[in-house]
């Protein structure tokens, strides 16, 4: 997906990134992901999404969404992690979230102009998109697991 932020400012923001040689950037690719999928999932309430071009506030709440998600599964320890600053940085980019998507807060381009709210109905994004579908409701029995997703979720761990 990456929408909202991608693999370079990613390494911009944490130059760690750039010289560990066990991540590369499809497993970046991977997180973001996940974290835009989150994202998306609190805004579908107010806009269409995805939102592009991504203003300048969803960039940033994506990157730092993304590298705390980062940290605490690859590279920090607990304790690690809990003497960062990127527990506060997410908690701060979840609200912010919650306040664009709640309309508390205007979503602004980088323009400078003000991005409309949707009427209606919104899309819905997944983190699992790109995988065949695992469940279904109507008949379980039929439920699969996608041999690609669990590769893919072996391989960030």
């Amino acid at each position: 997906m990456a929408d909202y932020t991608n693999v370079t400012l990613l390494k911009q923001t944490l130059p760690m990134l750039n010289s560990v040689t066990t991540v590369q950037s499809a497993d970046l690719a991977r997180v973001i992901t996940a974290a835009e999928s989150v994202m998306n999932a609190k805004l579908a309430r107010t806009y269409t999404v995805p939102i592009v071009p991504a203003p300048p506030v969803l960039e940033t709440i994506a990157t730092d969404l993304t590298l705390y998600r980062l940290l605490a599964m690859r590279f920090y320890t607990t304790e690690q992690m809990n003497n960062s600053v990127w527990p506060d940085r997410f908690k701060e980019s979840m609200e912010l979230v919650d306040k664009i998507a709640s309309g508390e807060m205007p979503l602004i381009t980088g323009s400078g102009t003000t991005v409309s709210a949707t009427v209606g109905n919104a899309a819905m994004y997944s983190s699992t998109e790109p995988y065949q579908q695992t469940m279904t409701e109507d008949c379980p029995e039929l439920s699969s697991v996608d041999p690609e997703k669990i590769i893919d979720t072996r391989a960030l761990r």
